[in-house]
């Protein structure tokens, strides 16, 4: 008797191919190192933490491999037989809002 195969390649995810540029953002970066601290202070105030993303690094390997699991209708990484969601404090920094003093919803 052969092995069921067909469960085997239902299972299986088609690969998305995804093009990834990467942007040149060292004039940029000299700009947003070139302002003054009460620039900076007026920048911030307006737009949040957005200078500090021109610091992160990006793995390009990463976005590609996690963009293979990601269900956009449910705005998750869904896996096997898990999916993988951002927590309310996740969220909370990401968006750099603290939660400290926000009241709970109550009904």
């Amino acid at each position: 008797m052969e092995p069921d195969r067909t469960r085997e390649t239902e299972n299986t995810k088609k690969k998305m191919r995804v093009k990834v540029l990467e942007n040149d953002l060292v004039d940029l970066r000299e700009l947003g190192q070139k302002l003054r601290a009460v620039q900076r202070t007026i920048f911030q105030s307006r737009y949040g933490n957005l200078l500090e993303l021109l610091e992160v690094q990006v793995q390009v390997r990463a976005i590609t491999a996690l963009v293979q699991y990601y269900d956009h209708p449910l705005r998750c990484f869904t896996f096997c037989d898990f999916q993988l969601v951002p927590t309310f404090e996740e969220y909370a920094q990401i968006l750099d809002m603290p939660i400290d003093k926000v009241i709970p919803y109550q009904h």
